[in-house]
């Protein structure tokens, strides 16, 4: 974690507690999860695919926080994350990652500055995420690899989008401020100094990839005939260049619930042109294809006791190559006890690259078992 980031924490932290007494808390909580999944792909995928994968993650969130009362309120956060078997290395140290925020709640609003999402990502809605693997960022590519999604040590290539919530700049170190409700809506703006994180898109070897980023966004929550309506809505503009849309609604009644989102991104002036590989050892072809495309998804859901179930399609598309994701999920979760998950899903996924050549594409079915545990 950088040393200034932890000292501007530190003086947000004290400066946010006022000098009379309050009631401090302090919490610490996390999960793990193991998986097993067998997957099946295409005959002529076979040779860059194993059958078998056992991914595991671990997390852990540890908070301090101060209750001045009248509406005050200042806390400190440090999450924690790992993982094993992951096909993508996009925790922001590689397979480690931390989030280290700070959080000011006041009746005018909320301050969070440090390693958090931003407005539009934090109010994201859309298909309903059940079980451990999402809708956005889907993990199924631990099970059958995406070649349009690469993140490890050596580089960086998102062909398409892998989210329908703005996430290019990751857990990047930013500011950003939520307003009160009013007519049962929020506002949130972020300011992303340095929009490059490993939990984002960019690439750190552009020349793009340390400029600033602007997020806004809307959440709206209220009930039509019986039904808790959410929808969401953001504008982002990174290195003045690209600009970003998403929008996203959610219909719950009783157990069921119905959703989608869109996604999309395109560049708008000349300073920084898609597929300028400077460093073509890390910047494979068209590495950078996610800043002009689209992606949505949609999904319904079901809960009823301590079982969840949900069936959802993801879709991704670049507008300058042929790369194209496809995504179907069905997820199962039961929750035996406050302790332990049992998880149960099945996936078909079409990953076509911008050529014909088996290793730019992959096609295929996924069925996962799987235990959490939260402690």
């Amino acid at each position: 974690m950088r040393s200034g980031l932890f000292i501007i924490l530190i003086t947000f932290f004290c400066l946010a507690s006022p000098a009379r007494a309050g009631d401090w808390s302090f919490d610490a909580s996390g999960s793990a999860q193991a998986l097993y999944g067998y997957s099946d792909v295409k005959s002529r995928y076979k040779n860059f695919n194993d059958n078998n994968h056992t991914p595991s993650a671990v997390s852990v969130s540890l908070s301090a926080e101060y209750d001045a009362g009248r509406g005050y309120r200042a806390g400190l956060y440090l999450d924690l994350s790992a993982g094993a078997d992951k096909e993508l290395e996009d925790y922001n140290q590689g397979k480690w990652g931390e989030e280290a925020y700070g959080i000011f709640d006041t009746p005018y609003g909320r301050v969070m500055l440090g390693q958090t999402y931003n407005a539009a990502y934090q109010f994201g809605v859309g298909a309903p995420s059940i079980g451990p693997l999402g809708v956005n960022n889907s993990d199924i590519v631990d099970f059958i690899s995406n070649p349009n999604w690469k993140r490890n040590d050596k580089t960086a290539s998102f062909r398409t989008l892998n989210s329908t919530d703005i996430n290019t700049d990751g857990v990047a170190p930013k500011i950003t401020y939520i307003t009160p409700e009013f007519y049962h809506t929020m506002l949130g703006f972020t300011y992303v100094p340095d929009s490059y994180s490993r939990a984002g898109l960019i690439n750190k070897h552009a020349d793009y990839g340390r400029d600033d980023g602007y997020i806004a966004a809307a959440y709206t929550s209220v009930e039509i005939a019986g039904a808790d309506v959410e929808t969401s809505f953001g504008y982002a503009q990174f290195m003045d260049d690209d600009k970003e849309f998403s929008a996203g609604i959610r219909l719950s009644r009783g157990g069921w619930s119905l959703g989608g989102s869109f996604r999309r991104t395109y560049i708008d002036g000349g300073d920084y042109p898609q597929n300028v590989r400077t460093d073509p050892s890390r910047q494979p072809e068209f590495f950078d294809g996610y800043r002009e495309g689209y992606a949505w998804n949609a999904g319904i859901g079901y809960e009823i006791g301590p079982y969840q179930a949900g069936l959802t399609y993801f879709a991704a598309k670049a507008d300058n190559t042929d790369s194209e994701d496809r995504i179907i999920q069905f997820s199962n979760q039961y929750r035996m006890n406050r302790y332990l998950d049992v998880y149960l899903i099945a996936a078909h996924v079409d990953f076509r690259g911008a050529g014909r050549e088996a290793r730019d594409n992959n096609k295929g079915y996924a069925f996962i078992a799987g235990v959490g545990l939260n402690f």
